[in-house]
C-alpha cells in the first residue's frame, strides 16, 4: 500500500466518521391510522377510577387518524397509553425523548399538556411552557435529558429531576399518561395524536473504524493481486 492509498483511506474514514448520521428508533408508538391502538381514558371522579375508550377519528389529525375524548365527568381524565410503552427505555437517557401532537378546544389558565411516566409509584413529568393556545394542534417533544425541566416525585412531592432518575423511571416504566382534562367541569375536548417514545443512535466509532479498515485492507488485496 502506497502513501496515497494510505492517505485516501484514512481521510475516507474521517468523512465517513463526521457524516454518519444520527438514525431515530421509535421504541414505541402509535400513528392512530387504523384505530384507537389500546389507548384509553382514565377518568378520575373522588378517588374512584373509570375507563372509557377514546373515539377513533380517520382524518383530520397529524396528517391523518387521531383519537379525541370529550369529557363527561367533574373529574379529570387522561389518555393512558398500552403496554408496549411499558419496559425499558433507558437507551433513551439523554440520546432521545417522547413525543406527541395534541389539541384542546378549551384551555383554563394553568393548563399544560404535561406526559407522565410511571414505574409504580415513581411519578415523573415534563409540562408544556408556556399554556398552549386552544382550537389549533400542537407538537411536543420532551428530550430524556436535564435540560427539560422534569419533576421526579418518589412520593414526598415534586422535585427536579437527575439523570440518575431519569434513568431509574425509564429502566422500568409500568405506565405512561398525556393530559386530556383541561378545565374544570365538563366543558372541553381534547385530541391526541402521534404519541411516542424514541432514541437516536450515533454508529458507534469503533463500527466506523473497522469499517475504514476494511477499507484499506481491500486497497491492499487488489494491490498484491
Amino acid at each position: 500500500m502506497n502513501r496515497f492509498q494510505t492517505l485516501f483511506g484514512l481521510t475516507a474514514l474521517a468523512v465517513l466518521t463526521s457524516a454518519a448520521p444520527a438514525a431515530i428508533t421509535d421504541l414505541a408508538i402509535s400513528t392512530f391510522d387504523s384505530d384507537v391502538d389500546d389507548w384509553t381514558v382514565r377518568d378520575t371522579v373522588n378517588g374512584n377510577v373509570t375507563y372509557y375508550s377514546p373515539y377513533w377519528n380517520a382524518s383530520g389529525g397529524v396528517p391523518t387518524g387521531h383519537v379525541q375524548f370529550s369529557d363527561i365527568t367533574p373529574g379529570g381524565y387522561v389518555f393512558e397509553a398500552p403496554d408496549k410503552f411499558t419496559g425499558d427505555f433507558s437507551v433513551a437517557v439523554n440520546f432521545g425523548g417522547v413525543s406527541f401532537d395534541w389539541m384542546a378546544d378549551q384551555i383554563q389558565d394553568g393548563k399544560r399538556a404535561s406526559v407522565i411516566l410511571w414505574r409504580d409509584g415513581v411519578r415523573l413529568a415534563a409540562s408544556s411552557n408556556p399554556d398552549p393556545a386552544a382550537g389549533v394542534w400542537h407538537s411536543f417533544d420532551f428530550a430524556f435529558n436535564t435540560n427539560i425541566a422534569w419533576q421526579i416525585d418518589y412520593g414526598t412531592g415534586n422535585q427536579l429531576a437527575t439523570t440518575a432518575d431519569l434513568t431509574y423511571v425509564l429502566s422500568g416504566v409500568t405506565g405512561m399518561d398525556i393530559t386530556g382534562e383541561t378545565w374544570t367541569g365538563m366543558v372541553e375536548t381534547t385530541w391526541l395524536d402521534n404519541p411516542r417514545i424514541y432514541t437516536r443512535h450515533v454508529p458507534a466509532p469503533g463500527a466506523l473504524a473497522l469499517l475504514g479498515v476494511a477499507g484499506l485492507a481491500g486497497t491492499r488485496r487488489r494491490r498484491n493481486a
